[in-house]
């Protein structure tokens, strides 16, 4: 072991550097302040260690628990050389490694293995893992009689039940995977145990190719560093993957881990934390909680990685102050020596991530403008399907504006760890509901979701996408082979004008096909709806549910509007108004809905969601969604709760390369602004286009002209 990192991931010199940040007023002190708090407690309780339990129980929790406290302990006894502290971590570990050979296997709840403290062993990795930190924390100071007890009750107990017992599931290319070689690696260099090392890093056959960490780096994120299942899991997956390329740079440093696979570490730091929207909060995508933020630990990780092994990028940092807490370590101190001297005010950029081992699986794009809390953040999506954590949602969007998610993403079916809701597990809702196309932000076909609702047939497939020109926020995707016979398309930016304060969201949905079909335009909004401005709207005196299966049998109809080509509707969410505003080429009937029918459990949220029908071959929903207004329930004042947008419509092209021009002139309160979107091939080498009774000069992407 390194004498520079006697501590495995923290050097004597380093923790003393933590040290002088106690109670400060920054990140750093705030951990400091709970962890004191957390070990006090846990001093003055004793020595805890129940039996087995499921998720979410006193068991389950209580064991969870321990593992964090039992290296917090051994962290803050070496920052603040509290002998108390240390002698504590060091007797719960002694009471794991006094039972736990004789402990029984758990029962299996689920496709997982059992481990013996947990109902899966993804558990126990986690829990090894924050074991293993503790170890290398306590053992200078360990009499080597004690060291062996610990080793040969509790650590190598736990290494020969990941990589002998369920040695078919080690090199298993998974965020459990990641987990289990970095729990394996970090415990194989506290208890110096080389061959498991090699393995940890090199996989079960030794090649680096099909397991190990190495593996699970290069096919797990895309060369650009996007994480296969989506942001909720990739701030899971980076935790580990933090910890041990920290220690292997600092105990193995001729691996050069932060060279494998061209850098894609400090690239999936990157698009992790670039994924967030202004106000911390991960999109949804795929199964995640909605609630999810940058104050996980992971998350907390990634920043502080980022701000001590590679360049400081001033727009992460900013996100950085998001968070309330921070990572103990060396890392931690870079990033707040980095935040000191950072602009507050920096400009967002709208960045695309290519998906797949190959970057060839499709793309995620990341649209952005402003700055601040101010920022707004458009999601489009059309990447590959994300494994067992997949949603069926090519070409799904998410929207933040003003400080909210306006287009909302429903997220998992689950109560995690929340034991009477099926033991914290993922519900029969989330294969039933919430990942099926409809509870998504999309069009819809014939009532059923992308390629059939089948996982397997979904992960050998994908979309195609591409930033377009002429914008800062632009995008355009594709998908041919979510449905048969239908080809989708996708434009979406955020225009900003002179005209209103808040840059729009334009979004243009194109389907192409040679027989009829039913297309469901759908899309999920909070707050409370404030009017619908076109058309008469009827409230239904009875619920009744939209359908019977691919998650439309879990929608109530509340109301509905009769058939026309053109509808809108505002809402208010907390202190903003938002408003929709949507024409068709064919007529189309209008429906709020509510999510929560056939739902005898009460596992479902009651979110509102609005939805648009029609019957046509091919057919284009074009929408404008404006964030306008301002409301001040406390002060009994508003203002702006009408839109800017007046009207809307699509001009015709005249040109013989007009199959690939989309021209909206949109109407506001102040003015008319004509916005033409083109593909490449469609421009004529002039660059002039007559649009209705104009000729226009445009270009390739986007081109905006005030009327």
């Amino acid at each position: 072991m390194s004498a520079h990192s006697e501590y495995l991931l923290w050097s004597a010199s380093e923790l003393n550097e933590l040290r002088q940040q106690q109670g400060a007023e920054n990140a750093l002190g705030r951990s400091l302040a709970v962890l004191e708090s957390q070990v006090a407690a846990s001093i003055a309780r004793g020595v805890v260690i129940p039996g087995q339990g499921e998720a979410g129980s006193f068991e389950h929790n209580t064991h969870k628990e321990n593992a964090r406290l039992i290296e917090g302990a051994a962290l803050l006894g070496r920052i603040n050389d509290d002998t108390a502290a240390l002698t504590h971590a060091h007797e719960l570990l002694k009471g794991y490694a006094t039972c736990y050979r004789d402990m029984p296997f758990q029962i299996a709840r689920n496709t997982n293995p059992p481990g013996k403290l947990f109902h899966q062993i993804l558990n126990e990795h986690i829990w090894l893992l924050h074991a293993s930190l503790a170890l290398a924390l306590l053992k200078p100071s360990l009499r080597e009689a004690d060291t062996r007890y610990l080793v040969e009750g509790l650590f190598e107990p736990m290494l020969v039940m990941f990589t002998e017992t369920y040695r078919h599931d080690f090199d298993r290319i998974h965020n459990h995977g990641l987990w289990a070689v970095a729990a394996v690696g970090m415990c194989a260099m506290v208890i110096e145990s080389p061959s498991h090392l090699d393995i940890s890093i090199d996989g079960l056959d030794g090649t680096g190719q099909t397991g190990g960490f190495l593996a699970q780096i290069a096919l797990l994120f895309s060369p650009e560093g996007y994480y296969v299942e989506g942001p909720y899991y990739h701030r899971f997956a980076i935790h580990p993957l933090c910890l041990f390329a920290e220690a292997l740079a600092r105990h193995c440093p001729e691996r050069n881990i932060f060279e494998h696979a061209q850098g894609r570490i400090g690239k999936s730091l990157h698009v992790l934390l670039s994924s967030a929207y202004p106000n911390g909060c991960f999109p949804a995508l795929n199964d995640a909680s909605r609630t999810m933020n940058l104050d996980d630990e992971g998350a907390r990780c990634a920043m502080a990685l980022l701000a001590g092994r590679y360049s400081r990028n001033p727009e992460l940092l900013t996100l950085a102050r998001q968070q309330q807490g921070g990572w103990l370590h060396a890392n931690g101190l870079a990033l707040e020596r980095a935040m000191q001297d950072a602009d507050t005010d920096v400009e967002t950029t709208s960045q695309m991530f290519r998906d797949g081992a190959d970057g060839t699986r499709g793309a995620h794009a990341h649209l952005k403008r402003g700055r601040g809390m101010a920022a707004q953040h458009a999601v489009l999506t059309a990447g590959q399907h994300g494994m067992g954590h997949g949603h069926f949602d090519e070409l799904g969007v998410t929207f933040f504006s003003r400080g909210k998610e306006v287009l909302k993403e429903y997220g998992f079916a689950r109560w995690v760890n929340v034991e009477t809701k099926f033991g914290g597990r993922y519900l029969k809702e989330n294969e039933g509901y919430a990942k099926q196309s409809v509870a998504h932000n999309l069009v819809v076909v014939d009532m059923q979701s992308q390629h059939r609702g089948e996982h397997a047939l979904a992960d050998t497939l994908h979309g195609e996408l591409e930033l377009l020109e002429g914008s800062p926020a632009a995008a355009y995707a594709q998908c041919d082979n979510a449905y048969d016979d239908v080809a989708m398309q996708r434009q979406v930016l955020l225009l900003e004008t002179r005209h209103t304060a808040t840059p729009l969201l334009v979004d243009i949905f194109s389907l192409n096909s040679s027989q009829p079909h039913v297309y469901d335009y759908t899309f999920n909004h909070g707050g409370h709806v404030v009017r619908w401005w076109e058309g008469e709207f009827t409230a239904l005196p009875a619920l009744e549910a939209l359908g019977d299966s691919a998650g439309y049998q879990h929608l109530w109809k509340v109301g509905h509007l009769p058939t026309d080509t053109a509808h809108s509707m505002t809402w208010l969410d907390g202190d903003s108004f938002h408003s929709w505003h949507q024409i068709t080429q064919a007529p189309a009937e209008a429906y709020q809905l509510c999510v929560g029918a056939n739902d005898p459990d009460h596992n479902l949220r009651h979110d509102a969601k609005v939805m648009t029908r029609l019957t046509a071959t091919s057919q284009v929903f074009y929408n404008l969604f404006e964030s306008h207004g301002h409301f001040d329930e406390s002060m009994e004042q508003c203002r702006g709760a009408r839109p800017e947008v007046l009207n809307f419509c699509v001009l015709p092209a005249a040109s013989e390369l007009a199959w690939g021009i989309q021209a909206l002139e949109i109407t506001f309160r102040t003015g008319r602004v004509l916005l033409v979107v083109a593909e490449p091939d469609a421009v004529p080498p002039s660059g002039k286009v007559t649009l209705g009774d104009r000729v226009c000069q445009i270009t390739a992407g986007v081109t905006m002209i005030e009327v």
